[in-house]
């Protein structure tokens, strides 16, 4: 168990600590056994039916119906995507009216313009698993271009009226905090893909063109960066009533605990992995702080010189390259209950989190499981299952011992 660096903030609280407290969670025997079920060549995302069989994606393009026996069945009507770097099929969730409609929406870089850029698709599975019917990509990214870091995660409110998607920076930094761009920012949308009402900026509309940039070198850079192309927005520009919140990096988890409150997973840079509590109309402030630096050294101001700004509730560094996370609600490890359960890619391993119900958190132990953690989730039978990113990549089950 590696010793962890956390920065741990008040709820609503925009200032935040440059001191991360150090702090090492307890040694401890990881209290579950753990399963190999099935290979895949770089899984994305799992989602659980209701009949518990799983959804699982995988990167190059290809969408699987899986037992928990691991019985593998290919689903066919998965749209084109865009494989390159982090780029592909990302992910898949089932849809809260599943039981009366199987609608399933998937998250992918789309090919176009002079790269690809995040689609948010919705599809029905026909009732023998074998197939997409009925696509209809629901939301794009504009404007299309280089850059990976597509964010790509969903969570859907507690009343399942609404579903909040997660889009990167795509590497390009400064438009998250443009307001005429969705990279970087969290989306509220309906169900069918619309701005929701009551978002911090309902009914604003965005300009009409708006600039390109390939990635920069770093934040520095990112300031005069180049200007490739003015693209014109396809029809109306509705970043701003769509956003709920700004200024995110890699968003790649999202997730509400059982008490209702949205929290963001996040990839920092070098340094200054992120776990923050999100809401409404706050800016949680990349590129213009962050606990990390960039890759070339380059420093960052750390997030107490913007009082301005959010911080994140966890930080980590050294970096675990969170992958996804989930709130644990099953009966198989009781305890766990209420707390969060975060995949790691460098960590290898498992992070478990627990929270004070006061908007606080802190990592309570990381459990080795010795494979780059893509995405954790939990059957109805309170087993975690957590898929390895790599080619030979995998599905593995974990039950209590």
């Amino acid at each position: 168990m590696a010793p962890i660096l956390l920065a741990l903030l008040m709820p609503g609280c925009a200032k935040a600590s440059t001191d991360a407290a150090s702090a090492a969670p307890a040694e401890a025997p990881a209290p579950f056994a753990v399963k190999k079920i099935a290979d895949f060549q770089y899984p994305w995302r799992i989602a659980f039916m209701p009949d518990g069989r799983m959804l699982l994606t995988e990167k190059a393009g290809k969408l699987w119906l899986v037992t928990q026996s691991g019985t593998k069945q290919q689903v066919a009507g998965v749209p084109r995507v865009r494989y390159a770097g982090q780029g592909g099929l990302l992910g898949v969730y089932v849809s809260p009216t599943f039981a009366s409609d199987r609608g399933v929406y998937l998250t992918y870089s789309e090919p176009g313009g002079s790269g690809s850029g995040l689609a948010l698709a919705l599809a029905t599975l026909a009732p023998d698993g074998s197939r997409l019917d009925g696509l209809k990509v629901i939301w794009h990214e504009a404007p299309k271009g280089k850059g990976g870091q597509f964010g790509a995660a969903i969570a859907f409110s507690p009343d399942n009226r609404y579903l909040f998607l997660t889009v990167g920076d795509r590497q390009r930094m400064t438009p998250a905090q443009n307001s005429d761009l969705p990279q970087g920012k969290i989306l509220r949308l309906t169900l069918d893909g619309h701005p929701a009402p009551g978002n911090p900026m309902a009914g604003k509309t965005g300009a009409a063109s708006v600039p390109l940039i390939d990635p920069p070198s770093d934040t520095v850079a990112a300031k005069t960066a180049r200007i490739v192309q003015q693209v014109t927005w396809p029809g109306p520009n509705l970043t701003p009533s769509e956003t709920w919140a700004t200024g995110f990096r890699t968003p790649y988890g999202l997730a509400f605990g059982p008490d209702g409150r949205l929290w963001e997973l996040e990839h920092g840079p070098a340094g200054g992995d992120e776990l923050n509590l999100v809401e409404p109309g706050r800016n949680y402030g990349w590129p213009l702080v962050s606990f990390g630096e960039n890759y070339n050294g380059v420093p960052i101001p750390r997030p107490d010189t913007r009082p301005d700004l959010t911080g994140p509730v966890v930080q980590w560094t050294p970096v675990i390259a969170p992958g996804n996370f989930v709130f644990y609600s099953g009966a198989m490890f009781a305890g766990w209950r209420g707390q969060a359960l975060a995949g790691g890619l460098a960590s290898l391993g498992i992070d478990r989190i627990v929270f004070d119900g006061k908007g606080g958190a802190r990592v309570a132990e990381r459990y080795d499981l010795g494979f780059r953690v893509r995405d954790v989730a939990q059957a109805a039978d309170g087993a975690i299952w957590a898929i390895a990113d790599d080619d030979p990549g995998g599905l593995y089950r974990l039950t209590a011992k």
